[in-house]
């Protein structure tokens, strides 16, 4: 019994006629829709109810199941696939025959016949951790939710736990990119030869330089006023270090999710359901249907010893040159991870991109090869030279000149990597002279922080132990149906609806959504065992805090620090609707669309009031809206064209 259809075919097909392979398609029960499913008089014992059109076919598999001599419900290897096999045993547990439990960490006709051997029984730490984890995110959202519908009067609002602590962190950028000041500042560059060599000396300095203090440094240096005065500049130091830089680990879930996402462009939904056609099985050869890649959602980077072989003896016979051959220390894990599963690697080496390419999708073919290089990359031997900076010295300023020289490409010389930078060893001693030839200098200005991408907030999660594997897509594809985030060209930001949920939350439950909480819940989540009580004293420690905030007061915003409308007449800034011309509003608004000058940044008083400072947002369509912050109040709004 599987979950897939897709899978229940590819493993008939390694099996004989006395075996029957069908799949649940899914989870077959789950906490009701629209109540709350929790008996808090009895422990917080959850209240399942069958899935719409689950029981029937349940029903069929259960008429099928009679027949056998022995069952093994072969559902994903995680907590989501272990509740799903606890409540096909439930159900089966009646028909008094053996049952057991098989993880299938990949598919294929080995690790099936592994697996049934095993004769395994259910994991009920596994179980007990996820039902804690299913009830602490039910209660959230059911007390928290009513609680933003009567205070912020927008029906239709609800609450995630660990999507608020993502929201929150999506909504701090937006506001340190709108308290962003541009900073311009100057850089010296000084052009000339060095023992015949061409090259460009870079000033250094702890302090960023205006323009008063640049024309300092050139009179110092004497370049000014007479750049001809200016003859040599003595090398005064050398420093020399061993550069090694190891190749990246195998995919972890959010490693392929941030890697899928900034070189292929696929959001996280997108990889993941492809990687789940290349988990399950796909068609090769002569018919024959074969798995394709590990279990696709995992926090590990490891690597089994046989898998490792594998790859090994592939480099050996095909890149020889490439493959590490001395001992490897397992990278230590993340401390926030579970290091439950192996990671994302091809199930064989030999099934190659070019070998198995024809018969995948061009998608299916793309991610395929990124997984598939990851892996043999990882084995491969690390990128090794040498790094010397050069450092002259006049009149108390240093200019210094890096050069890098790669004695071996090491893993990057793979594949599409094979296009090595020429690097040149100089042998340049103390004493020798910089031959003075031009200056140039350069503007610079800082720039203010960037929006999150998908991978990076993936990354993240990973990063801080926000979150899990098996949920780390649907966390961003929740706050995306929820119209709390908009992404236009990679780049995340709140809506304005976002930015309301996020102020109310943070300002009277930061308790519950900020990142320390969040994770530490999520390691106790992990930690419970067997022992039911675990389950229950989790779950009643979290009750207790959560109802503790709800019966304290709730803070309230000003009017000046107020973003949110009232009533429907009142538009939130970035959903580009007319002014109504019944309302009176206290200025009236801008209706004239606006260019923003690129070098307006900063903080900007709103040119409507005079009162409030210009704020920014990620529009709908991907422009930013510049709007006043005294919104409502003053109805300025413009966005760049």
């Amino acid at each position: 019994m599987v979950e897939s259809p897709t899978k229940a075919t590819t493993i008939s097909s390694y099996l004989d006629k006395d075996w029957v392979v069908v799949a649940t398609k899914g989870h077959i029960k789950d906490l009701p829709a629209k109540s709350y499913g929790i008996d808090f008089k009895n422990q917080f014992e959850p209240e399942y109810e069958w899935l719409k059109g689950k029981k029937t076919v349940f029903s069929a598999i259960k008429t099928k199941a009679k027949l056998a001599s022995i069952i093994y419900i072969a559902s994903d290897p995680d907590r989501e696939g272990e509740i799903i096999a606890k409540h096909c045993f439930d159900e089966l547990a009646k028909l008094k025959k053996p049952i057991f439990r098989l993880r299938l960490k990949e598919i294929s006709k080995s690790e099936v016949n592994r697996q049934i051997k095993l004769k395994s029984g259910l994991d009920f730490a596994e179980i007990e951790s996820q039902i804690a984890r299913r009830i602490v995110d039910r209660i959230f959202g059911f007390e928290i939710s009513p609680d933003l519908w009567k205070q912020l009067k927008i029906s239709s609002l609800s609450a995630g736990r660990v999507q608020s602590t993502v929201l929150h962190w999506i909504c701090e950028r937006e506001k340190e990119i709108q308290n962003f000041s541009k900073e311009i500042y100057y850089q010296l560059k000084l052009q000339g030869k060095v023992s015949g060599e061409t090259v460009v000396l870079d000033h250094q300095t702890k302090d960023k330089l205006d323009s008063k203090s640049i024309q300092k440094v050139l009179t110092e240096i004497e370049i000014l006023p007479e750049p001809n005065r200016l003859q040599k500049i003595l090398l005064s130091e050398i420093k020399k270090k061993n550069i090694k830089r190891n190749p990246p680990p195998a995919f972890s879930t959010a490693s392929l999710l941030e890697t899928s996402f900034r070189v292929l462009g696929f959001d996280s939904k997108k990889t993941m359901k492809i990687a789940q056609t290349l988990f399950e099985g796909k068609k090769v050869g002569s018919g024959e249907r074969i798995g394709l890649i590990t279990y696709m959602r995992t926090d590990s980077t490891r690597v089994s010893d046989s898998k490792r072989q594998l790859g090994e003896d592939y480099l050996k016979k095909h890149f020889p040159g490439l493959v590490f051959e001395g001992s490897t220390t397992p990278k230590k894990q993340k401390k926030y991870s579970q290091d439950a599963h192996e990671a994302v690697i091809p199930i064989h080496p030999d099934y190659s991109p070019e070998t198995i390419g024809s018969y995948l999708s061009n998608e299916e073919r793309s991610l395929y090869t990124l997984i598939w290089e990851r892996f043999l990359t990882s084995l491969m031997k690390p990128e090794l030279g040498e790094e010397t900076i050069y450092e002259f010295h006049k009149n108390n300023h240093v200019f210094i000149y890096k050069n890098e020289f790669i004695t071996d490409f090491g893993f990057k010389a793979f594949g599409r990597r094979n296009q090595e930078k020429k690097t040149k060893k100089f042998d340049w001693k103390v004493g020798d002279s910089f031959l003075y030839e031009s200056h140039s200098i350069e503007e610079k200005q800082t720039e203010p922080p960037v929006r999150y991408t998908q991978g990076k907030l993936v990354q993240k999660m990973e990063d801080t132990g926000v979150g899990r594997p098996s949920t780390y897509g649907s966390i961003i594809e929740t706050l995306r149906t929820r119209k709390y985030i908009v992404e236009y060209h990679k780049s995340i930001g709140p809506t304005n609806l976002g930015m309301i949920v996020d102020d109310y939350l943070f300002l009277n439950f930061q308790e519950m959504i900020g990142e320390s909480f969040t994770k530490d819940l999520e390691d106790k989540l992990d930690q419970i065992t067997e022992d039911k009580s675990s389950r229950i004293n989790l779950i009643q420690n979290f009750y207790d805090s959560l109802l503790g905030l709800l019966r304290t007061p709730r803070k309230k915003y000003t009017n000046t620090e107020r973003r949110y409308p009232q009533n429907k007449e009142e538009t939130p800034p970035g959903s580009y609707a007319k002014p109504n011309p019944n309302r009176s509003p206290r200025i009236k608004a801008s209706t004239t669309r606006i260019s923003i000058p690129k070098e307006q940044t900063g903080v900007r008083t709103c040119p409507v009031c005079a009162e409030g400072v210009v704020k920014t947002k990620l529009g709908k369509k991907g422009k930013t809206i510049y709007f006043c912050s005294r919104y409502p109040h003053c109805d300025y709004i413009t966005y760049e064209s």
